[in-house]
């Protein structure tokens, strides 16, 4: 490949990728399918620079088959070891990929994503690898280039999204963006970052129902004072309704809840079983009605409602699209389907992340990040993300301290104030250079 080499380029040298099994301590229900276990993908760059300087960065996915992949002829283990394949063949892939700032190396390797997902469908057996899945296998190799980019200058990479350093602004996706950059809608760090508790489906509300060492929703809001919580719907309007107000009845018994947010995991087919779940929630309940912050993918991926229909369930309720959010050309119409915003992993890879955040910001759509179980360097990616957005609500989601927490030791050990929860609060260590708060050094 012919590409000029700017002064802030890098070009990939060298890769390594590796594979880690995550054992969930007790199922985690995600659209009507347990997960038990999944796999950390980790890829390892070393980057060259203009100046010839070498340069190493780390990055990380969750390769969740159940939440991306949910449904083929081959069973969950054959799909995990297709991904596993697919971020091998994307760490090598990157190494050809020429110079450039990491969004350009990642245009390069996404325009060929649909037709590597193609081939290995057809090596696998199955009719299709969805493309959810594929982000997420890119998004490792993604996030290395992204950190060893900001390492090779001693920034945070977050610094780093201006004119100064990006080769192409948002006009490559909207002419109206001509000019305009990610870095533009960046705020002031934060270091303090509340934290996001997630309801499932059969978690338990109180210690009388849940069984021996599984702590219940009332025990955590006691012991972390959280403030911030998701509880995940089941599809029946009237049940959820009636668990929403009893989970809010619950959390007020331990202090104010100042955020509740629903997903449904795709588990509803109509917008007016919505409106009926609203409904329940509201009658019984004012003030938990009134706690309501945003709706999270409600029906099924690639289903469409009525436009007139959806904007009216946006008004009541700030409603995102989630698993259905696989394409940035999808921002191009999501408001005139009548979504409000869209959610945004580290997991499916940094450049889309700030991309999509940038596009939707301009475009005044609402941005949420959420953070697929993530843990240990995911969870430190997932946290300096959240930390350096100015999203449209400020938590961190962190459900590896409910269903994994042996996979943060390493993570806890380092930062301990990132793992530990006090006062319903997580703290990020200050500096850095490159994605992960609190690394100082290059090389």
């Amino acid at each position: 490949m012919n590409h000029a080499m700017r002064v802030t380029h890098v070009r990939v040298l060298h890769t390594e990728t590796r594979f880690q099994d995550v054992r969930l301590d007790r199922p985690f229900t995600i659209s009507g399918r347990p997960i038990t276990h999944f796999t950390t993908a980790e890829v390892r760059v070393e980057v060259v620079t203009c100046a010839g300087a070498r340069v190493q960065g780390r990055g990380t996915s969750t390769l969740s088959v159940p939440w991306a992949w949910p449904s083929a002829p081959i069973d969950v283990d054959e799909r995990d070891g297709a991904l596993r394949s697919l971020v091998r063949q994307l760490a090598a892939a990157v190494t050809e990929a020429g110079p450039g700032d990491p969004i350009q190396i990642w245009h390069r390797l996404y325009a060929d994503l649909d037709r590597r997902l193609a081939e290995l469908a057809g090596d696998v057996g199955c009719p299709e690898v969805p493309r959810l899945a594929g982000l997420l296998a890119l998004g490792a190799v993604d996030n290395a280039v992204h950190d060893a980019w900001g390492r090779a200058q001693t920034l945070p990479s977050y610094a780093m999204y201006t004119s100064e350093y990006l080769g192409e602004c948002l006009g490559r996706f909207d002419p109206q963006l001509a000019g305009v950059y990610p870095g533009d809608y960046l705020g002031a760090a934060r270091h303090e970052l509340p934290v996001q508790h997630v309801l499932g489906v059969g978690d338990p509300l109180a210690p009388h129902g849940a069984r021996s060492g599984v702590d219940s929703l009332s025990e955590w809001i006691a012991r972390e004072r959280l403030t911030h919580l998701k509880i995940k719907l089941a599809g029946d309007p009237v049940a959820d309704g009636r668990r929403v107000v009893s989970a809010f009845q619950v959390t007020r018994e331990h202090g104010p809840v100042l955020a509740i947010s629903i997903d449904p995991n795709e588990s509803y087919h109509s917008v007016a079983d919505v409106h009926r779940m609203l409904d329940t929630v509201a009658e019984l309940s004012e003030a938990a009605y009134r706690a309501l912050t945003y709706l999270e993918q409600p029906f099924p991926r690639g289903t469409n409602q009525d436009g007139e229909s959806m904007r009216g369930l946006s008004d009541r309720v700030p409603t995102v699209m989630d698993e259905g959010f696989t394409r940035l050309s999808q921002l191009d119409d999501l408001l005139e389907q009548g979504w409000s915003g869209v959610v945004i992993k580290a997991a499916k890879g940094q450049s889309p992340a700030i991309l999509a955040y940038g596009i939707a910001r301009a475009r005044g759509m609402h941005v949420v990040a959420q953070d697929l179980t993530a843990v240990c360097l995911g969870l430190e990616h997932s946290a300096a993300l959240v930390a350096a957005l100015e999203l449209s609500w400020p938590h961190l989601e962190y459900n590896s301290r409910q269903y994994a927490p042996g996979a943060n030791a390493e993570l806890g050990a380092r930062h301990p104030e990132l793992v530990g929860v006090r006062d319903g609060m997580v703290t990020l260590p200050e500096g850095g250079t490159g994605l992960y708060p609190g690394r100082a050094c290059a090389g």
